[in-house]
């Protein structure tokens, strides 16, 4: 099935959708066969009104506008109304756009109608530390089947280097630490590769609604979320306190937001849609929240038992 992209009326890509809701917005009046529409395997945004056969739209309706009918104008006795009719018929309207040779947007090459443009002066919402938090819940989730299953995979391969390491000690070192450097790897690439992409959030953040930009509301780039991941680890040795900070700075950065240049806001925030944004906790974070607060207590519960029983091993 293939996925459309269309410009809303903030010349906004927005999408995926597929032919039949774009049918749908078209039939409503939402759009126009004179919207930018996009899709895999074009090389620009083009009138959603080329697609026609593609799309089985009608069309003998394409591009067509109400008519200015020329005997009403007549009827009009004042010549200035008469002028004035005539002038604003003139230009587009307001909810269309004007064809042009150059489309206002780069056409996408993943994730097309996700490119965001910054949009300064309105409210922004900073994302707090629960937020944060019940993101890194959903990520952390994630990452643990992701490196689970390479680490099982990696391990059915390197068996046999296993099996022969039972008498050669450095190897056995060498494995371990190779597997620790391919999971740091893959979380490294994961936290970088989402947090420069188009929706600027790892699946965790855009579960909560929440996204990460550089201080000035902008994408930050693949390097710098590289940089931003690795700078987490200074947050983490300082016994967690740098993403305490989130809970106490003025825009809500972390430790690692204050080394990086990065903050992390509501993923409407730098929008022409501000008034989107959501202050208070949803219904997905209040979730996740609950939910790594249960597996916290089953850990320490867990932990509490190995230790009371190995106290009791060693008590004997």
């Amino acid at each position: 099935m293939k996925h459309w992209y269309y410009a809303d009326e903030a010349r906004q890509p927005q999408g995926p959708v597929d032919a039949a809701m774009l049918r749908d917005l078209l039939a409503g009046g939402r759009i126009s066969h004179a919207t930018l529409i996009w899709r895999d395997g074009l090389s620009q945004w083009q009138a959603a009104g080329d697609f026609a056969r593609e799309l089985g739209l009608d069309t003998g309706a394409r591009f067509q506008q109400p008519p200015v009918v020329a005997e009403e104008v007549a009827e009009e006795k004042d010549g200035s109304t008469a002028e004035a009719v005539t002038d604003t018929a003139s230009f587009p309207p307001p909810d269309t756009m004007p064809e042009t040779d150059a489309s206002p947007y780069a056409a996408p090459e993943a994730a097309v109608g996700l490119v965001s443009q910054v949009v300064q002066g309105g409210e922004v919402v900073y994302a707090g530390f629960w937020k944060r938090t019940a993101a890194y819940v959903i990520d952390s989730f994630l990452l643990t089947i992701i490196t689970t299953v390479i680490s099982t995979v990696t391990g059915l391969a390197m068996l046999p280097l296993v099996m022969a390491g039972a008498t050669q000690p450095l190897l056995v070192v060498v494995l371990q630490v190779a597997s620790y450097l391919v999971q740091i790897v893959v979380m490294a690439g994961y936290f970088a590769w989402f947090h420069a992409s188009p929706r600027q959030a790892t699946p965790g953040k855009m579960a909560i609604g929440i996204k990460v930009v550089d201080t000035q509301g902008a994408p930050i780039s693949f390097w710098r979320a590289i940089g931003r991941f690795f700078a987490t680890f200074v947050s983490t040795l300082l016994l967690m306190a740098g993403y305490l900070m989130a809970a106490f700075t003025g825009r809500k950065q972390a430790l690692h937001d204050l080394i990086c240049g990065t903050l992390v806001v509501d993923k409407w925030a730098y929008t022409h849609y501000p008034e989107r944004q959501q202050p208070k906790l949803g219904v997905v974070t209040w979730i996740a929240l609950a939910l790594g607060g249960l597996l916290s207590l089953m850990f320490l519960l867990a932990a509490g038992a190995l230790v009371a029983a190995m106290g009791g091993v060693f008590g004997r």
